[in-house]
């Protein structure tokens, strides 16, 4: 099975926490920041994402969006300071978000996830330092 996943990672070292002196206290207002902006970025793509009624009729045949994609995303934490965002909406067994964001040779791109990227990026340092300063951290 291909999965594809669009990832950031932020991570310290230990001796890096004990330098700086605050032990578990950045992790946990990282970690805030982080559901905070996946949290923000779920309700974009969900807005991105093509629905029905956004008929993309260059595509040949017409595609018309069901609105499955735009229902199956959702968020998933694995651990601390780490969130997904993922889809599980399938057409014969493939996960076709790749298709409808990258385009095929029928299709043209409709690239939701890269749109969803340029409009959080900029938030999740906003969120971060949010919550950094919250804590005293900044």
């Amino acid at each position: 099975m291909i999965q594809l996943t669009f990832t950031c990672s932020i991570t310290f070292s230990d001796k890096y926490y004990k330098k700086l002196g605050l032990n578990g206290e950045i992790t946990n207002a990282l970690d805030r920041g982080i559901d905070h902006s996946a949290s923000e970025a779920e309700n974009v793509i969900k807005r991105e994402v093509p629905r029905p009624g956004h008929s993309m009729s260059r595509s040949i045949p017409p595609y018309k969006p069901t609105g499955n994609l735009q229902r199956s995303i959702h968020r998933k934490k694995k651990q601390k300071c780490s969130v997904e965002l993922r889809s599980n909406a399938r057409s014969n067994g493939v996960l076709y978000w790749p298709f409808v964001n990258y385009g095929t040779s029928k299709m043209p791109a409709n690239p939701f996830v890269t749109r969803t990227v340029n409009k959080i990026a900029p938030k999740v340092k906003e969120y971060v330092h949010e919550e950094l300063s919250r804590t005293g951290i900044f």
